[in-house]
């Protein structure tokens, strides 16, 4: 009996495992191509100065934030030179900008969500902060009575990290404060 069990277990041992190491890569898979790539160019450099591996020059970055940000992409990039570290906080990949350049604006920001493939920017200048975000699309399925509507599409809005909140938070405050039709 003992050996029959042993037997038995050896047996579950690789599927098992099969569905453990696909339930890893599950989510790296669902992405589109484009998405995958930017993930295996990203995951290995979180933890590293950007400057020094040499991101800003990759031409799949490069031609994303230059069709970003536009006619900011050259200051957007004097602050982003002066951050020291990409980071990871869940799907969001971001850089932070250390140190202001007072004629651009205070701080910067770069995150890119692995969930959507959105790529956004963020400029804070005083109680302003610029945002430049990717058009995303979410396709919500309808279900049961709702099927004449079979699908209908919203924009998602970026996603930021904890670093940036600040910003956004300072600007939706003075925004609150100088416009009398928003709530208190």
């Amino acid at each position: 009996m003992k050996a029959r069990v042993q037997s038995w277990f050896l047996f579950l041992r690789l599927p098992l495992l099969a569905l453990l190491l696909s339930a890893c890569a599950a989510p790296v898979l669902m992405m589109s191509p484009q998405g995958q790539v930017m993930w295996a160019l990203l995951k290995p450099l979180v933890g590293l100065d950007p400057n020094t591996v040499n991101l800003w020059e990759q031409p799949m970055f490069k031609s994303r934030m230059s069709f970003l940000l536009g006619d900011r992409y050259e200051p957007a990039m004097r602050l982003l030179r002066t951050a020291n570290q990409l980071q990871q906080e869940g799907p969001l990949f971001f850089i932070v900008s250390r140190s202001p350049i007072p004629e651009i604006a205070e701080g910067a920001g770069l995150v890119w969500n692995a969930d959507t493939n959105q790529m956004a920017a963020m400029l804070a200048k005083g109680e302003v902060a610029e945002v430049f975000a990717e058009y995303v699309k979410e396709t919500v399925v309808a279900t049961g009575t709702e099927a004449a509507a079979a699908a209908t599409a919203k924009v998602l809005p970026p996603t930021w990290p904890a670093a940036m909140q600040p910003w956004l938070a300072a600007a939706a405050e003075v925004k609150q404060m100088s416009d009398p039709a928003m709530p208190r």
